[in-house]
């Protein structure tokens, strides 16, 4: 993967496929989430419920935890990127996931910086925050 720089034109793509690669993840398994997530990623969710890296419990243990559901199939629409600074990017779409005879459908954002080695599967970004709220 190219990194992506705020003058790369690919920037939005990038941000966009990172985005497509989260939701992958979390139709398999909550797990597969955390290698995407910044040092400190805070998740805000309906219902009241914000993890942390220090939350109790934490983003870690809930979504390694057993009771993390995946989600069996997801659909994101009219996603849009914001540059926020010099290694940050915001993206914010609507989703529509479903899992068990559940429907979900909300509007999202996620904000990506650039972390750690650039060299890697994620180009450097990692999900700082994520927010859901239910439409």
């Amino acid at each position: 993967m190219v990194t992506p720089t705020l003058t790369n034109p690919s920037l939005t793509a990038a941000i966009c496929s990172l985005e497509h690669k989260a939701w992958a993840a979390l139709c398999n398994s909550g797990a597969d989430l955390v290698p995407l997530l910044s040092s400190n990623p805070v998740m805000i969710f309906p219902g009241d419920l914000i993890l942390t890296s220090v939350s109790s419990p934490t983003v870690h243990d809930m979504l390694q935890g057993p009771e993390f559901k995946p989600w069996k199939s997801y659909k994101l629409s009219h996603d849009e990127v914001v540059i926020l600074g010099k290694d940050s990017a915001l993206i914010y779409y609507r989703v529509e996931a479903t899992r068990d005879s559940e429907t979900f459908k909300a509007i999202c954002s996620s904000a990506w910086v650039l972390e750690g080695p650039t060299d890697g599967a994620t180009g450097g970004w990692k999900m700082a925050h994520h927010q859901q709220t239910l439409i």
